[in-house]
C-alpha cells in the first residue's frame, strides 16, 4: 500500500471518528433535551387540565365541556389530550382516520433511539357517584425528534462534505509533497539503465532537499567515474588493437616467410632424397612437412584472432560481406540475409573492428548454439552512432547464457565505446542482438 494512501487512510479514519464523536454526544443531548422539553410541556398541561376540571360540575352539558377541555389542552406544544371510556376506547379527541398518534418523520431506529419514556396524566371523570371515563393527557415527541434528525441529516452531509473536501486537500497536498520521491525514484531508474545524466530539481519540501542535493551529487560522481572508464577502457581497447594489429604484422611478415621458406627447402631436400633413393630423409621430411603445414594453419588462426587481415585489405563493408559469404558457403542450409547503410570509410579503428567482431561472434552464435533457419545482419551509420542488428529465428538465447565468455567479451567491447548492447529473445522465437554504438571524437582517427 502506498504512503499516500496509508496516510489518507488514517486522516479519514480520524475525521470519520470525530463525526461519529460528534453525533453521539448531539444525540444525547438531545436525548436529555426532549425529556425536559416533554416533561415540561406535561407539567404546563396538567396545570391547565387541574384548572378546568371544577368546571365541569357546573356545566348542564358534559360531553360539550370536556370538549372544551381537551381542545384547549391539544393546542399545548407537543402534548396529545383526549377523553376515552372506562373501558378505554377514546371518545373525544380523535377524529375517523386520523392517526391517534404523530409518527416523526425519521427511520425507526432513530425513534427508537430517540423517543424518551411516555410521560402521561390521566384523571377519572365523575359526578356524583357515576364515572364517565378518563380525560388522558400524554406528552407528544414526535415533533421534537424530526427536528433533531433534520439536524442530524444536515451533520452528516455537512461531514460528508468536509470529509471529501479534506480528504482532496489532502491527497492533493500529498500528491504534490510526495512527487519529489516520484522523481528519486526515476532519476534511480535512469541511473540503473545507464543514463547518468539524471538529475532531480532541489526544490519542493525542505526536508527532501538534503536527499536531492546528495543524489544530484552522486549521480555527477557516477557521470564522471563512468566517462574517465570509458576513457580509460577505449584507451585500453586502441592500444590492445594496436598491439594486436602490430603482432598480426610481425606474424604475417616474419613468421609466414619464414614458414614458406621451409616449405621450399623441403621441398628440394624431399627431392634430393627421391634422387638418391634414401627413404628415411624422405620419410622425416615427410613429417616435417606435416608439421610445417600446422604451424602454418596455427599462425593463420592466430592472425584471424589477432586481427581480421581482410578489414585492413577491403574495409569494414567488405570485410563483412567476405565473412558472411563464407558462413553462406559454408552453412548453405541457413538463408543468410544482410544489409549495409551509410558510409563507413574515415571510422576509427577500434570502431571499425568492435563492429566487425560483434557481427562475428553473433554470426558464430547463430550457427554454434541458435539451429536457425535465417539469420539477417544489418549495419547502419546515422547520424552520431553506428547501429548494428543481428536477427535470427532460432531457438531464443537461455538467460543463462547472456554470461557467456563471448557474449560478456561483446558488452566489453561495446561498452569501452560507450555503446549499448541489447538482446530481445523469448524461447522458440528467435534472437536479435542490438549494438549502438557512439562516433565520439575520441574513437575517429
Amino acid at each position: 500500500m502506498s504512503l499516500k494512501l496509508r496516510l489518507l487512510i488514517i486522516v479519514t479514519l480520524i475525521l470519520i471518528f470525530n463525526f461519529v464523536a460528534a453525533g453521539y454526544f448531539m444525540i444525547q443531548n438531545a436525548r436529555q433535551a426532549v425529556a425536559a422539553e416533554m416533561a415540561s410541556s406535561t407539567q404546563l398541561a396538567r396545570g391547565l387540565l387541574i384548572n378546568a376540571l371544577p368546571t365541569l360540575r357546573f356545566s348542564n352539558d358534559l360531553s360539550e365541556r370536556v370538549t372544551l377541555i381537551v381542545d384547549s389542552v391539544r393546542h399545548t406544544r407537543h402534548i396529545r389530550a383526549w377523553f376515552e371510556d372506562m373501558n378505554g376506547q377514546p371518545l373525544i379527541g380523535h377524529e375517523e382516520g386520523v392517526p391517534f398518534t404523530n409518527r416523526p418523520d425519521a427511520p425507526d431506529w432513530f425513534i427508537r433511539l430517540m423517543e424518551p419514556e411516555a410521560v402521561a396524566f390521566r384523571r377519572l371523570i365523575t359526578r356524583g357517584s357515576q364515572s364517565y371515563g378518563y380525560l388522558v393527557v400524554e406528552a407528544d415527541p414526535s415533533d421534537e425528534v424530526t427536528e433533531v434528525w433534520r439536524d442530524m441529516e444536515t451533520l452528516l452531509f455537512l461531514g460528508l462534505f468536509f470529509l471529501t473536501v479534506i480528504s482532496s486537500l489532502i491527497y492533493l497536498a500529498l500528491l504534490h509533497g510526495l512527487r519529489p520521491l516520484q522523481q528519486l525514484a526515476d532519476a534511480l531508474g535512469h541511473l540503473e539503465k545507464g543514463d547518468f545524466h539524471a538529475r532531480v530539481d532541489t526544490g519542493g519540501a525542505k526536508e527532501l532537499k538534503p536527499i536531492q542535493i546528495r543524489f544530484n551529487h552522486m549521480a555527477d560522481v557516477l557521470e564522471t567515474t563512468m566517462a574517465e572508464n570509458h576513457a580509460l577502457a577505449g584507451n585500453m581497447l586502441t592500444l590492445q588493437e594496436s598491439e594486436r594489429r602490430d603482432l598480426a604484422r610481425e606474424l604475417h611478415d616474419e613468421l609466414a616467410p619464414c614458414l614458406f621458406g621451409i616449405r621450399v627447402d623441403l621441398a628440394e631436400i624431399e627431392r634430393i632424397a627421391i634422387e638418391n633413393k634414401l627413404p628415411d630423409v624422405e620419410e622425416k621430411v615427410s613429417s616435417v612437412k606435416l608439421i610445417t603445414s600446422h604451424i602454418q594453419s596455427l599462425v593463420r588462426k592466430m592472425l584471424s584472432r589477432l586481427r581480421p587481415m581482410t578489414l585492413d585489405d577491403l574495409g569494414l563493408v567488405e570485410a563483412l560481406r567476405d565473412m558472411l559469404h563464407n558462413w553462406r558457403d559454408r552453412q548453405p542450409e541457413i538463408d543468410w540475409e544482410w544489409d549495409f547503410v551509410g558510409d563507413f570509410t574515415g571510422l576509427a579503428d577500434t570502431l571499425q573492428v568492435t563492429v566487425y567482431r560483434v557481427v562475428q561472434e553473433c554470426t558464430t552464435n547463430c550457427v554454434r548454439h541458435a539451429e536457425a533457419s535465417h539469420v539477417r545482419v544489418e549495419v547502419k551509420r546515422e547520424k552520431q552512432y553506428i547501429k548494428v542488428t543481428v536477427t535470427d529465428d532460432g531457438k531464443g538465447l537461455d538467460t543463462s547464457a547472456v554470461k557467456g565468455f563471448g557474449l560478456i567479451g561483446m558488452r566489453e567491447r561495446v561498452s569501452a565505446l560507450g555503446g549499448k548492447i541489447a538482446f530481445d529473445t523469448a524461447e522458440g522465437q528467435g534472437l536479435q542482438v542490438r549494438v549502438m554504438i557512439p562516433m565520439k571524437s575520441e574513437n575517429k582517427k
